[in-house]
């Protein structure tokens, strides 16, 4: 098991020290987030204290919690004072440089500061969702990250999937990048010319990705593993099934599989239900595994950012998570790695 999960920690370590990594998406999410509330006039309005319902009724903010969550952010962070409940600015609020991060691509770095324009409407009970075109471009090039990729091959090792065979699902495969790196893999130990080849499902609840996902495959193993695509065409029988839905409600019979793989999915959802219903679908003897930026390691400005979307939940607690499997049948949980890096025996 050390040998494993030694095989994680290299995959992260990959992407650099995790400590500078965690600090630099945090400045810029906080950045840009600082620079949309000045535009709306946070840092004017507050310079005297005002509580959260003042705050709401100037500004015309639904959604309390959410508001909650970023006025105790800049409070942590000193940009705002809290005194006997009420909350003004400490002094002069500079705008933070906001410089993306180095891994992130155009694409990701353009989501972001898109989301942090919609801020203000976000508070006013106004969710972005994945359905506009040009977000679903930027999450296709979002998910071609390196960061993805050793996030996913660290989950691989910890949990030595590639050992097994038999009935695998990737829920929230996104775009498919992932899905198809995964086939990849497994293409490459020969899983699809054995006497009992792996069967990969893929689900996905954006129509749009799950498109692109379907239309691309071929493409994505092709330049993802450098093979040639004659090869992927001849195994159109043991190509990925790809079926639209979502994860608190997964449309598969009980004990359906035999390996059930998700990546950074749990907190865009009701972790507890997803999680329940991943175990649901997992056959006894079955093997659950994953990555999750369980809370505190998932920063707050980043949990806030993912909050702008339309039906994410946000961070949870490992402990939580750890919890729900063991509700649900596992016999083993055990976990590697800052980010979460997970693997559950049913």
């Amino acid at each position: 098991m050390m040998l494993k999960k030694a095989a994680a920690w290299r995959e992260i370590m990959k992407l650099g020290g995790m400590r500078k990594r965690s600090k630099e998406v945090r400045s810029y999410y906080r950045a840009l987030s600082v620079k949309s509330l000045r535009k709306e006039g946070w840092f004017d309005f507050m310079t005297i204290p005002r509580s959260i319902e003042e705050i709401a009724d100037h500004f015309g903010y639904v959604d309390m919690e959410f508001l909650r969550k970023y006025l105790e952010a800049y409070s942590n962070d000193k940009i705002l004072i809290k005194e006997e409940g009420k909350y003004r600015t400490n002094g002069i609020v500079e705008d933070f440089p906001a410089i993306p991060p180095d891994l992130f691509g155009p694409g990701l770095a353009q989501l972001t500061a898109d989301a942090a324009n919609n801020i203000p409407q976000r508070l006013k009970g106004n969710h972005i969702t994945f359905h506009d075109e040009m977000n679903v471009f930027n999450w296709d090039d979002a998910l071609s990250m390196k960061m993805y990729e050793c996030l996913r091959m660290a989950a691989f090792k910890f949990s030595d999937a590639l050992s097994r065979r038999g009935t695998f699902i990737d829920v929230g495969c996104g775009s498919g990048v992932g899905t198809a790196a995964i086939w990849g893999y497994y293409y490459k130990k020969g899983a699809f010319k054995s006497g009992d080849p792996v069967k990969i499902y893929a689900l996905e609840h954006d129509p749009n990705l799950k498109r692109i996902a379907e239309e691309e495959f071929a493409s994505y193993v092709s330049r993802l593993h450098g093979i040639d695509r004659t090869a992927i065409d001849s195994l159109s029988e043991h190509h990925p099934i790809f079926v639209q839905g979502n994860a608190e409600e997964l449309p598969f019979e009980d004990e359906f599989f035999d390996m059930v793989y998700t990546s950074q999915v749990l907190h865009w959802c009701d972790a507890e239900k997803a999680t329940k219903e991943m175990m649901r679908i997992l056959k006894p003897g079955g093997l659950f595994f994953g990555t999750e930026a369980f809370y505190p390691m998932m920063d707050q400005y980043t949990e806030l950012y993912i909050l702008m979307n339309e039906g994410a939940y946000g961070a949870i607690m490992k402990e939580d998570f750890m919890r729900w499997v063991r509700e649900a049948g596992a016999t083993s949980v055990d976990s590697a790695t800052p980010v979460g890096v997970f693997k559950v025996l049913k």
